[in-house]
């Protein structure tokens, strides 16, 4: 069975990546997040992201009594809760990545930091990190603490004539961070208030513009 939209056909003839027939098509003009692309040499890994288990988008994600949970929330050795990042142990290994540790997810629309919780229950060359954290920015805009995985998803529509959003499948890299550093590097950030518990407070958000 092969399904024809004729009215693709009709209106939007040169939509390259929205034919009437549908097939795979690995990128075009609106999106490059493909291994085949040649984004892919600085951003090797796929992202995964999907509804949260434990929560509704970002509701209940200040929910005390799930933060225990290994799959829910990783403690940093700052004390901070951060949102899991799955990834498998090769690409662990291979990145000097162990379970527990800080990391930072990243390509050129910014940077995300998550909790590394290493399965074999994700592919290799595949990474996971559910949507619906809260934001918490450490440069408002490029950098956030909080797991906001959406903040670095495609901005542009799946194609210039559909309304759809790609945020699942984009380029991403994932290197371990020395938190030090960064603690050094961003004081104000890392000294904002959060709850050991429930994360960010409200009044660590109403100080970022």
């Amino acid at each position: 069975i092969e399904f024809f939209a004729q009215n693709l056909a009709k209106h939007f003839p040169y939509d390259k990546e929205r034919p009437p027939v549908p097939h795979w098509i690995p990128y075009g003009e609106s999106h490059h997040e493909s291994l085949q692309h040649e984004n892919a040499k600085n951003y090797p890994m796929l992202m995964v992201s999907n509804h949260p288990k434990w929560g509704v988008h970002s509701q209940h994600d200040d929910m005390i009594w799930i933060r225990e949970i290994p799959t829910c929330k990783v403690r940093g050795p700052d004390g901070y809760l951060y949102h899991p990042v799955w990834i498998n142990p090769k690409d662990a290994a291979t990145r000097g990545i162990s379970n527990g540790d800080v990391v930072k997810i990243f390509n050129n629309r910014g940077t995300v930091l998550c909790g590394a919780y290493v399965t074999e229950r994700i592919v290799p060359g595949s990474v996971s990190v559910d949507h619906g954290a809260k934001y918490d920015p450490i440069v408002p805009g490029e950098f956030d603490r909080g797991g906001a995985i959406n903040t670095i998803a495609p901005r542009k529509l799946t194609s210039k004539n559909a309304t759809g959003m790609a945020t699942s499948g984009y380029l991403i890299q994932v290197e371990r961070v020395d938190l030090g550093e960064l603690m050094k590097k961003y004081p104000e950030a890392f000294k904002r208030e959060f709850h050991k518990s429930a994360g960010p407070s409200l009044r660590s958000f109403t100080n970022v513009s």
